[in-house]
């Protein structure tokens, strides 16, 4: 076995289907199908199981797919030593990214970054915060950029801070929030909570949460087209928006913020690649806060 048959494991194991598998990996099914015919001679094993629902994995093949996951990771970090011993930054930069900064911010990032050092690819998996914090546990990604307040026992740096908004499609008085339509959405449990807590230290009524939809983008849409205020970070904000904001605070008049930020593993900083990103993120904080 070798990289690619490692990599056809992976991909079957993933899609349990031989057809997807082979489009993903953009090779023939009559090529995919032989390789592993001789997977499955060289061992003497099964590996597995066409029935319905797509492919079963036996025992055996189990046991080869984890295999196979730990060659192509202990492949891809001799690449990344190699390819960073020197003093060229190369390699594939592997980043997990809360969804709503993936959304807004990471896109310009990664193109700057990539102008600079252009022989860095880059493997982006984004989803909810404890996705990520999952994701660089278990090393399966070189960097996490998470929103809110997450515990981390190695290197965290605060990228942005925001502030928490009302926003709405004309101006309006904070004391008519509680009679007015609010466009709700999902978004982190703690986020959740930080938007409660001041509503109940200023409202003794419920808000009438008149919409509840999937994301703060598709919330920031509604009220654009005046079906109602929401109430969120500053992030959502961007330069051609026509909406009424109002910053919140604190019962101490301190304003209300929501941090993002990077976490990574201090070791990974022998890799030039990684350190370079790092440094990149640190001076792009810095531009952020001074604009």
């Amino acid at each position: 076995m070798d990289k690619k048959d490692w990599s056809i494991l992976q991909m079957i194991y993933a899609e349990k289907n031989i057809t997807k598998a082979a489009e993903r990996l953009y090779i023939s099914q009559p090529t995919l199908t032989y390789r592993l015919q001789q997977i499955e001679k060289e061992y003497g094993i099964k590996l597995f199981y066409r029935g319905r629902r797509g492919v079963e994995f036996t025992e055996q093949g189990e046991l080869l797919v984890k295999y196979a996951k730990d060659m192509l990771k202990q492949h891809q970090e001799m690449e990344e030593l190699l390819w960073n011993s020197g003093n060229e930054v190369r390699g594939t930069l592997r980043l997990s990214v809360s969804r709503t900064f993936a959304f807004y911010r990471l896109p310009q990032i990664l193109k700057a970054f990539n102008e600079k050092f252009p022989k860095v690819e880059f493997h982006v998996n984004t989803g909810v915060n404890i996705d990520v914090v999952q994701s660089i546990s278990k090393q399966d990604a070189h960097i996490g950029i998470v929103r809110g307040n997450y515990n981390w026992p190695s290197k965290k740096i605060t990228i942005t801070e925001e502030n928490i908004t009302v926003l709405s499609s004309q101006e309006i008085d904070l004391t008519d929030l509680p009679s007015m339509r609010r466009i709700s959405y999902k978004t982190d449990p703690t986020l959740e909570m930080v938007i409660d807590n001041w509503w109940k230290e200023n409202f003794t009524t419920l808000p009438i949460n008149s919409m509840n939809v999937d994301n703060v983008e598709m919330a920031k849409r509604m009220v654009l087209n005046g079906l109602g205020y929401c109430i969120a970070p500053s992030i959502v904000l961007e330069k051609n928006d026509k909406l009424h904001k109002i910053f919140l605070s604190d019962t101490l008049g301190s304003p209300i913020v929501w941090k993002t930020s990077m976490l990574y593993r201090e070791e990974l900083l022998e890799s030039a690649m990684v350190r370079e990103f790092v440094h990149f993120i640190q001076e792009y904080h810095r531009n952020c806060s001074e604009n």
